[in-house]
């Protein structure tokens, strides 16, 4: 990685990245260095881990071991050796790894309420979240889809039971009969 060069105000100098931090606790001063403040071009760099984006994509979607092997397009096995923080050897899986982990992003800020549930759900086609992942396709198409669903069965979720949200009205279910109802004796 290269360093980032920090120029200090009212200093007349420079400063390197890893100097203000020495510098923030020698003087016991919480510093957040903002880089994209500096440079405009700069993106945010990730600093996890493989092993935290492996973390991340399971957490985020909720997903058991034996999907997310296939979904890394890896064995089971390997996936616990990455995870306890061995890397993959080639460089294209780490990338993958990567991308996978800054879509998990993505949906764990959309914040959709039991992600869990809609993972097998066949959503878009007939295909679900899972198919997507499973086949490196972009699933934040299926983001603004998921979380509309995720929103409207959270709000049918905290409906009390008995509350009345499943009962139709009598004619509605009178209408359905093949059988006409004669009430009068």
């Amino acid at each position: 990685m290269a360093p980032f060069i920090v120029m200090m105000a009212g200093t007349g100098g420079l400063m390197t990245v890893d100097s203000a931090v020495k510098m923030s606790e020698y003087c016991r001063v919480k510093t957040i260095i903002h880089v994209e403040e500096f440079h405009p071009l700069i993106e945010k760099i990730d600093i996890r881990s493989t092993a935290e984006h492996i973390a991340n994509i399971r957490n985020v979607f909720d997903i058991n071991m034996s999907d997310l092997a296939a979904v890394l397009k890896a064995t089971r096995p390997t996936v616990y050796t990455w995870l306890e923080g061995q890397e993959p050897k080639r460089s294209e899986t780490v990338k993958h790894i990567q991308r996978l982990s800054s879509f998990a992003d993505e949906f764990g800020q959309a914040n959709i309420k039991r992600l869990d549930r809609l993972l097998q759900r066949p959503i878009l086609a007939g295909r679900s979240l899972l198919d997507m992942l499973k086949a490196n396709e972009d699933p934040l198409v299926a983001l603004p889809l998921l979380k509309e669903i995720g929103d409207k069965e959270a709000q049918t979720r905290q409906q009390p039971k008995g509350s009345g949200k499943n009962l139709r009205a009598m004619n509605e279910v009178l209408g359905e009969s093949a059988v006409s109802i004669n009430l009068q004796g």
